[in-house]
């Protein structure tokens, strides 16, 4: 492990055993990671307590050491390079669904726009209209009572 935080795991099983061997002799243990990094990312390391391993570690997606320097180098960046391209591939999706929101957001926003526009332009039109004459040619004929009567020109 590269890290302190490498170290945070958590057994998959207690009865899961592999036929990988650690560096002690004894079956490496399934454990699955919990750190940011890495979350939920299997991998085997010593039986032991942390604080007694032997250092073993694998991860359970990446092939298995042959002992050869150049074919461990070139598995090792195979895996890599297959674990990038399933990020970009996940990143992609996630940029695909937030387009879709946003291009859904924004009807909305274009069809309440034209919504409010439209009801401008009625008031515009309302109060351009002659259906409502100038406050200037109103004026007061008559008071009767509490009636007020009111004379258009």
């Amino acid at each position: 492990m590269n890290s302190s935080e490498d170290m945070e795991y958590s057994n998959v099983s207690k009865s899961e055993e592999s036929e990988l061997m650690c560096s002690c002799g004894l079956p490496a243990k399934l454990r699955t990671s919990k750190t940011s990094r890495n979350p939920y990312r299997l991998f085997y390391n010593c039986l032991k307590s942390p604080d007694k391993q032997c250092g073993f570690f694998q991860w359970c997606d990446e092939p298995l050491k042959t002992g050869d320097k150049h074919v461990d180098e070139l598995n090792l960046i195979r895996s890599e390079c297959i674990r990038l391209q399933e990020r970009i591939d996940d990143i992609q999706q996630e940029r695909d669904s937030e387009r879709t929101d946003w291009n859904r957001e924004r009807t909305e926003l274009t069809s309440e726009l034209s919504t409010v526009k439209a009801e401008l332009d009625k008031i515009k039109l309302v109060n351009e209209s002659d259906l409502l004459p100038p406050l200037d040619n109103i004026s007061k004929q008559d008071e009767v009572g509490d009636a007020l009567v009111v004379q258009t020109l």
